[in-house]
């Protein structure tokens, strides 16, 4: 009897933990594979360059999702979790501030596509990088208040568009302009569910008003977790910026290509972070230690389940498909080597996360960056070398080390944090 109702109190724990993460990975799980299949695509029917260049300003993208997390998102998320009795309508100036950081990303996408590619795919690609920022802050928006199904219904539209317009493509065809198009319209079809009263918020406060707003939110949080995700940034991407600038697109192709298969943990990191932020915060504030610490917990299991289903997938693919995922003019050993390197750096990073995270949750951003910083430095030296010395695709070993870096100075961060609470 004691030993079917333990199995019964596990089935039932992990039916919670599926459930509560169920439907924020599933939708991610959706958005991951439509980029996968943009990517796949633009491998078959792009030249080389191509694929890098398109490759190259999907990291962009992706790099605004962390500023969002970090300058926005991030702080939102804590500021409405707070209590109970939290003036949510008091937030307002972080809507602004949003415009702001997304017309900034959409004029860096437009600079990036003006020079690699033509004026066409420039202007597709600004409204591309404006428009996702946009996106991503409604879905913050959804999980900080608590309503992860709004966030689902995006994800879902996002991504039916984009295979709408891949169907369609694969008829007609399309170059990098038509690809930037199909990220336009699949992001205005993911901020439908969001209503028009979320972009209002957007314009209703004067920009230097949400500015002076904004100011002591700067102050306290926002100013040391830029600097944690600049430094972080120049640590996990310095391989795609520096192969880019010093070997060119066409270097950064495998490179790309051993990034395709990891791309729906990152997604999935990224997103599950927005899920178990809001958990975390609001446990810590009230006192419960021990829920945050479980919280922990689930999520590196849930992160590392995904990052072992994503091997499989990636073995899989490379050994019976090969085709699918390679062309003649690509070097298919570096494209092993560089998934091979892109799996160990997906570990570390879904180790370190949730960690990371729950230092976020506890407001200890200025050691989080200390932190960051650290691994950076480590990070450029490393892949700078390894670009210039061997063949650019190694240098993500270079960040794999500089993520070893930041991920035992995290890990020493909460062991310290545990222990005094054990002592308390």
């Amino acid at each position: 009897m004691a030993e079917a109702q333990a199995a019964s109190g596990r089935t039932q724990r992990l039916g919670t933990i599926f459930g509560r993460f169920g439907l924020a990975s599933f939708s991610s799980a959706i958005v991951s594979v439509s980029h996968l299949l943009v990517q796949l695509f633009s491998i078959h029917h792009l030249a080389t360059t191509g694929i890098g260049v398109l490759a190259f300003l999907l990291v962009i993208i992706q790099f605004g999702y962390s500023l969002s997390n970090a300058l926005v998102s991030t702080p939102y998320t804590i500021a409405v979790n707070q209590g109970e009795d939290v003036d949510r309508a008091a937030h307002g100036f972080f809507f602004p501030v949003n415009l702001l950081l997304s017309l900034s990303q959409g004029l860096i996408c437009a600079a990036v596509a003006w020079t690699t590619a033509t004026p066409q795919a420039a202007l597709v690609f600004g409204l591309a990088g404006t428009l996702s920022l946009i996106r991503w802050f409604g879905r913050s928006n959804a999980y900080a208040h608590h309503a992860p199904m709004q966030a689902a219904r995006s994800d879902i539209a996002y991504a039916a568009t984009i295979l709408i317009g891949l169907l369609v493509a694969m008829r007609t065809g399309a170059d990098l302009t038509g690809i930037g198009t199909m990220l336009v319209a699949a992001s205005l079809a993911g901020l439908l569910p969001f209503g028009s009263p979320y972009l209002r918020r957007h314009v209703a406060m004067s920009p230097l008003a949400a500015l002076r707003a904004y100011r002591p939110v700067w102050k306290e949080q926002s100013a040391w977790t830029l600097v944690g995700v600049l430094s972080t940034e120049a640590t996990s991407n310095a391989h795609s910026y520096a192969v880019t600038l010093l070997a060119g697109p066409t270097a950064f192709a495998p490179i790309a290509v051993g990034m395709l298969f990891f791309r729906p943990v990152n997604v999935c990191i990224t997103a599950l972070t927005q899920l178990e932020r809001p958990r975390m915060t609001r446990a810590v504030a009230r006192g419960d230690h021990q829920a945050a610490i479980q919280s922990e917990r689930i999520f590196m299991g849930a992160l590392v389940f995904l990052w072992l289903g994503t091997c499989v997938v990636a073995a899989g693919a490379l050994y019976f498909f090969p085709g699918l995922i390679l062309k003649p003019t690509l070097d298919h050993q570096l494209v092993i080597t560089a998934v091979a390197l892109c799996a160990l750096l997906s570990l570390v990073q879904c180790v370190q996360t949730p960690m990371s995270v729950m230092t976020q949750a506890r407001k200890a951003f200025r050691p989080l960056a200390a932190q960051s910083l650290r691994s950076c430095g480590v990070g450029i030296a490393a892949v700078t070398l390894l670009t210039l010395l061997v063949a650019p695709v190694f240098s993500i070993a270079g960040v794999v080390l500089s993520q070893l870096v930041m991920m035992l100075g995290i890990w020493q961060l909460d062991r310290s944090w545990r222990r005094n609470q054990a002592e308390g």
